[in-house]
């Protein structure tokens, strides 16, 4: 069943993404933590993703809210495509500045 059009332009009314081209991809986010969407994500130990707090380890940004506070959970992320970068949501040490060129290797780009 489709969605009913009001609630589509709803949802794409602050879009993240702002490129037509795009790839999109699912990982697990680390537990733990409620997760906004906009999040810039790197992997942890386990291979999950989390909140990045370094920038040379980014990896995706999160296209949706997710919370894994009580187990890791399956999330979709962008992994190529421009964003808005005033969605991001950053981990404590980041800026734009400072992981503009670690999203720019990983064909995220800041708009």
């Amino acid at each position: 069943m489709s969605q009913p059009i009001k609630e589509v332009v709803e949802k794409n009314k602050n879009p993240l993404v702002l490129s037509e081209w795009r790839v999109d991809n699912s990982a697990v986010l680390a537990s733990g933590e409620s997760y906004l969407k906009g999040s810039v994500l790197s992997k942890d130990t386990n291979g999950n993703l989390e909140l990045a707090t370094d920038a040379s380890k980014v990896e995706a940004v999160l296209l949706d809210d997710v919370d894994a506070s009580k187990s890791n959970k399956n999330a979709p992320i962008l992994v190529g495509g421009a964003v808005d970068k005033t969605r991001l949501v950053l981990g404590s040490d980041l800026s734009l500045a400072t992981i503009e060129a670690s999203l720019r290797n990983k064909n995220i780009y800041l708009k």
